[in-house]
């Protein structure tokens, strides 16, 4: 900004931002993105946002991490490390702690600071319920937690290799104790744990008996290594979405849930998982006697991983969705054709996601045109396809025409053909096949195209808006 020397003073004041007089909404929301030490620093900026620190909203979600609530202190085997701060930390839960609603533990390989943080927070908890039971305290209000255990222990030197481990002993029964200090409890989400079967045996056990009414969501990814049947997750009556690994389940445990409310059943894959060869499926007759009892149950089949895996089929089962989330995972002619075997009548949603790294074929009959068209007309009540792999621009005209209850045709755009590579099918009309080749010729044709058929503005993804991509597997 020029300033004139020779003008008075008064005439030379800056104009400042008006920041400090934001209503509180905008400052709470604001707040809610930063760090603890972000927050802090932003505190000392003026009187308001220093009250602002202190308002509910701000601390509604709360991160645990390694350098959370910790202090530097030298050892002289290993250098400088940071401790938890005991005092720091319990001058912030006596503060803070009853307007925390959301408890995340994100992985940390400090496991003294977990340990320590735990029982302290547990210790609080439990010394307002014994002085004043009605008093609302630390802890009182959290609805969300959310733990996930460091499990592979590769350095950074050997990323690709992968040495798994999992928790147990003292750290485990901080976790137990935890989760039995949450009353209110609605969402429990467990990643990673890797135990042995004999400790999974009462992992759940407090949780039971605080939460077996209110827990609304649960998450058990890979508790154990090994095949075990999780069968607490049957006593949660209200249970509505379940997110579990094959491995931890059971045909005893899938009977179980034929008796709650369960309404959506998650069986996820990920990196960690043990490999589809060493766990077996549930038997179809158990899922024959969960379709009686609870008709409204639909499973989702779901693969999230950086390498090449193959999902576990699931036959007989509700199946609604299969959904591959890997660089590494494309459409297999087999895969394809199991779908449509075991699962045509209730699919509603099959798609892969992400940028694939594997290599994908440019000739019409090496590529997976007819497999998609095929899915699509065998799975009549198919609504959402994702198609990330190489096609042209007239299989999508095909997708869209041929989908009896399509509605979300969600195609990577960066790898879609501008060609009309079909030969003529004797079901097709001398004007459709024109139709099909003229509109085949360019992208926005195309576009035009399906919107019309969908009743929406269709459009093809690009590479950022196809890695932002979220599917809603509930809605059907």
């Amino acid at each position: 900004m020029f300033i004139d020397i020779d003008q008075p003073k008064e005439k030379c004041e800056k104009n400042y931002s008006r920041w400090n007089e934001l209503p509180d909404l905008l400052l709470e929301k604001v707040f809610s993105y930063l760090t603890i030490k972000e927050r802090y620093y932003a505190s000392c900026v003026c009187r308001n946002w220093h009250r602002t620190f202190y308002l509910p909203y701000v601390w509604r979600q709360f991160i645990l991490e390694d350098h959370t609530l910790t202090r530097s202190k030298f050892n002289y085997y290993l250098g400088w490390q940071y401790v938890l701060d005991h005092l720091r930390t319990s001058l912030c839960l006596q503060t803070i702690g009853k307007n925390i609603k959301k408890l995340i533990i994100k992985p940390m390989l400090n496991f003294s600071n977990l340990y320590e943080f735990m029982n302290i927070m547990s210790w609080f908890i439990e010394q307002h319920v014994e002085n004043d039971p009605m008093k609302m305290g630390v802890g009182s209000n959290i609805l969300y937690l959310k733990f996930t255990f460091p499990c592979n222990m590769t350095t950074r030197d050997d990323i690709e290799s992968v040495r798994l481990f999992g928790t147990g002993g003292k750290l485990l029964a901080g976790l137990k104790r935890l989760m039995g200090n949450f009353p209110k409890l609605q969402t429990l989400e467990l990643i990673d744990l890797m135990l042995e079967p004999c400790e999974a045996q009462f992992l759940l056990d407090e949780v039971c008996q605080t939460c077996c009414l209110t827990l609304r969501k649960l998450s058990l990814i890979n508790v154990t290594k090994t095949p075990y049947q999780v069968l607490h997750v049957g006593v949660f009556l209200n249970l509505f979405e379940l997110h579990i690994s094959p491995q931890n389940l059971g045909d005893d445990l899938v009977e179980l849930l034929g008796f709650t409310h369960l309404k959506h059943l998650h069986i996820v894959q990920n990196r960690y998982t043990t490999d589809e060869g060493f766990v077996k499926p549930i038997m179809s007759a158990s899922w024959k006697k969960v379709r009686s009892m609870n008709k409204g149950l639909g499973v989702h089949l779901e693969v999230e991983s950086n390498k090449f895996k193959t999902v576990v089929w699931q036959e007989g089962a509700p199946v609604r969705s299969i959904l591959y989330d890997s660089p590494h995972i494309g459409a297999k002619v087999d895969v394809l054709m199991n779908t449509i075997d075991y699962f045509k009548q209730e699919l509603r949603t099959y798609g892969h996601l992400n940028i694939p790294r594997f290599h994908m074929p440019k000739q019409f009959c090496e590529r997976n045109d007819e497999n998609f068209l095929m899915l699509v007309r065998s799975c009549k009540f198919l609504s959402t396809l994702v198609i990330t792999e190489k096609i042209s621009t007239s299989t999508v005209l095909l997708l869209a025409y041929s989908g009896r209850n399509l509605k979300w045709l969600h195609v990577r755009g960066n790898a879609v053909v501008q060609k009309c590579d079909w030969p003529k099918s004797p079901e097709w009309s001398e004007e459709f096949y024109s139709w099909l080749k003229f509109n085949s010729s360019s992208y926005e044709l195309v576009e035009k195209e399906v919107s019309q058929m969908f009743g929406y503005n269709w459009k093809f993804l690009r590479d950022k808006a196809f890695k932002m991509l979220e599917v809603n597997l509930h809605d059907y």
